[in-house]
């Protein structure tokens, strides 16, 4: 898969066995790069046919979503924009829009916009006004955003990710506020007259930050928990990032990694793209990643384990207050949030959702080390 998407033209290594062929389906599947393989591949006369026409496939139900999905988002943008809310759209949609070929190029789910923290009630009243429903969260000191989906006659179904923090994590959620990404902003006009993207620099700090936030939270596919940053969509967006940055921007980048603690993890993420992608990238960012500095705390949050990231976040808050509710809402979710998680249980049972819960929370902490 990386050699298709560095340029090359591999050999299919064994056209007699059906065996490879699932793997390497299953896996690109996975990885969110069928619709860029087939991009490469449609002419391949020396790869499986049933490959090639399951790419074939995959890369047109894409596109066909795509359509749809662009046609939602434009209608969301517009309808913001009537009330004065300028969502900063970042991750996949915004970078589909902004460096890709093609936006149905650029696999994804959702599309992640960021508003201010005052705008977002009134955001969640012109979304539910939309046909858009919400799922229940956590907390408001666990999560900082809202998942939220609509079901479009003939269309499927579109999902949105409202921040009004960066990340759900306090820690991390310090590290990026929207004045700084709306200040730095870029038009996409191929979306929306009204969509605004994450600029190139903001936009490559926060994709290194998500790859290594996958390390230790699960990222799913049909249902299935994976644990890894590695995922060659994730990558290929650092990769395309990287590729476009002037000089003056990589200064920039290297000035704001520092401020924020992220040298170490932007240096992990841009030298695992370079392994995958030959990922060209002056030398003297390398060196400045690399040089020896003091420990960056959203490093060792990153790296860490479950338990020691729910501390660092609750250290994170700034009063006893806020730390005691953070614990609260860690330990009690509201009701109704643990009533739609075990939907088959009774109403009384709610004190046993609690305690399976903790157990629960307990069997991944111990999985995870």
């Amino acid at each position: 898969m990386c050699a298709v998407l560095r340029g090359e033209h591999p050999a299919w290594p064994d056209a007699d066995d059906p065996a490879l062929a699932d793997a390497f389906l299953a896996r690109s599947e996975y990885h969110g790069v069928q619709a860029l393989l087939y991009e490469r591949l449609h002419g391949a006369a020396d790869w499986p046919a049933a490959v090639l026409e399951t790419l074939h496939r995959q890369a047109l139900g894409g596109t066909m979503w795509e359509l749809r999905h662009q046609q939602v988002v434009a209608e969301m943008l517009a309808a913001l924009a009537r009330i004065g809310v300028e969502p900063v759209l970042f991750k996949g949609t915004a970078l589909a829009y902004s460096l890709f070929p093609g936006p149905a190029l650029r696999t994804r789910g959702d599309t992640d916009l960021f508003v201010p923290p005052r705008d977002k009630a009134r955001t969640l009243d012109a979304l539910a006004a939309l046909g858009f429903a919400r799922m229940l969260e956590l907390g408001e000191l666990t999560s900082y955003q809202a998942c939220l989906t609509r079901e479009v006659p003939g269309g499927g179904e579109h999902t949105l990710d409202l921040h009004w923090k960066i990340n759900n994590s306090e820690l991390l959620a310090r590290l990026f506020d929207y004045g700084e990404l709306r200040r730095d902003a870029v038009p996409l006009p191929a979306l929306s007259p009204h969509a605004l993207a994450a600029g190139p620099v903001h936009a490559l700090l926060i994709a290194c930050m998500h790859r290594a936030g996958h390390k230790q939270a699960p990222y799913y596919v049909d249902g299935v928990a994976h644990y890894s940053g590695d995922r060659l969509i994730w990558l290929y967006d650092i990769h395309l990032l990287a590729q476009a940055l002037s000089p003056s921007q990589w200064t920039e980048f290297l000035t704001r990694a520092e401020q924020k603690g992220l040298r170490a993890v932007c240096l992990e993420g841009i030298e695992q793209t370079q392994r995958c992608f030959a990922t060209a990238v002056p030398a003297e960012v390398i060196e400045a990643l690399a040089r020896p500095g003091p420990v960056e705390r959203p490093a060792v949050y990153l790296d860490a384990g479950h338990l020691r990231r729910r501390w660092m976040n609750l250290c994170a808050h700034d009063d006893l207050a806020a730390r005691l509710r953070y614990v609260r809402e860690l330990a009690f979710p509201p009701a109704d949030y643990m009533r739609e998680r075990f939907a088959d249980a009774r109403p009384g049972w709610l004190p046993w959702l609690y305690l399976r819960r903790a157990l629960g929370g307990l069997r991944r902490r111990g999985d995870s080390h």
